[in-house]
């Protein structure tokens, strides 16, 4: 029998419920604590797993055993219950329309480039050259309006790992899609969706993007991109959101340090989930940390009413284009003459 009238493992949940109580007289946010353990994903990268005492808007409390740790939500990335499935998918991604949604588990960026950059290709036309995304297992891909802009015929490559001993990546192959249709084009919001042959896609499909439908970037987040600047085939960069609501041209667009060179255009940008939440448009080429990127939130807009911008052949560049109003030459005006 110890001090708290409890014996064996009953030891440490008494401990744990009077640092529940000293958390409370701290003034840390009363809420209902879960009894499960599961495991913190800070902004950085770092984990910790430990018994959760407590979780609200204003972050978690953990039990470390000889003391309770507060962490602020805004140092949270993920909170993991141990019992999640073995996919990396805290809430499993869901198939809408022709692209999937979903959150999924935080985990280091060479895990989800190794997940998803295989997903990455790049697109190719006379004019030259930039990135697009795979968004659904019909060999639905997204790019950028000015990657295909006065462009019809289009090739894409993508870069398909070939599998080593156990797990490991012994290297990559490169597959042509020499039959690239253009569906859906958006000028004013710079977007473009295409699609592959199916007969030149069967069976080398790799897993689509998961895209982040919840808008809760922030700036300070981790993110990252995947892209050709160059040609110089599957670049990752890293950076930070360094804004979510620059608005250049009356469109919003994020802002990030993470590098975005031409040949980039249309390439993802993903979060420390791997969930895809911006579009890589631009960057600027005087100075450097200075790129940006269409929101998710626009894309998925763009996808699910992709009717209204439905690609033309007789014409090719169509979409919404805005007329200068007509000319109307001012009205000749008497002039008085003098002594008049």
């Amino acid at each position: 029998m110890n001090e708290c009238g409890v014996v064996g493992d009953s030891r440490r949940r008494c401990w744990a419920m009077a640092t529940a109580a000293v958390a409370c007289l701290a003034g840390w946010p009363a809420v209902a604590a879960a009894a499960d353990v599961v495991t913190v994903t800070l902004v950085g990268g770092g984990r910790l797993t430990a018994p959760l005492l407590r979780q609200s808007d204003d972050g978690v409390v953990l039990d470390l055993g000889f003391e309770v740790l507060r962490i602020p939500a805004k140092r949270v990335l993920d909170v993991r219950a141990e019992t999640a499935g073995e996919d990396g998918a805290v809430r499993a991604a869901t198939e809408t329309d022709i692209f999937r949604t979903g959150r999924l588990e935080a985990r280091e960026v060479p895990e989800l480039v190794k997940r998803f950059g295989e997903a990455v290709v790049m697109i190719r036309s006379p004019g030259g050259l930039g990135t697009g995304f795979l968004i659904s297992g019909q060999g639905h891909v997204v790019t950028n309006y000015h990657v295909v802009e006065n462009q019809t015929r289009l090739r894409a490559t993508m870069f398909r790992a070939v599998a080593g001993a156990g797990a490991d990546v012994k290297g990559f192959e490169k597959v042509e899609f020499r039959k690239v249709k253009i569906i859906a084009l958006q000028p004013l919001r710079d977007l473009a969706l295409l699609q592959l042959d199916a007969d030149e896609a069967a069976g080398r499909l790799p897993e689509p993007v998961v895209i982040d439908d919840r808008d809760d970037l922030r700036v300070g987040d981790m993110v990252f991109a995947i892209g050709n600047p160059l040609g110089m085939e599957r670049t990752v960069t890293q950076g930070i959101v360094s804004s979510t609501t620059r608005t250049i041209d009356q469109m919003r667009l994020i802002q990030t340090d993470a590098a975005i060179n031409p040949g980039n255009s249309g390439g993802p940008i993903f979060n420390a989930r791997g969930e895809v939440v911006a579009v890589a448009c631009a960057g600027a080429t005087a100075f450097d940390g200075l790129a940006f990127g269409i929101p998710a939130c626009d894309l998925i807009d763009f996808l699910v009413h992709r009717d209204t911008y439905l690609f033309d052949d007789s014409q090719p560049q169509n979409g919404a284009t805005y007329l200068e109003p007509p000319f109307r030459p001012e009205m000749e005006r008497p002039v008085a003459e003098p002594g008049g």
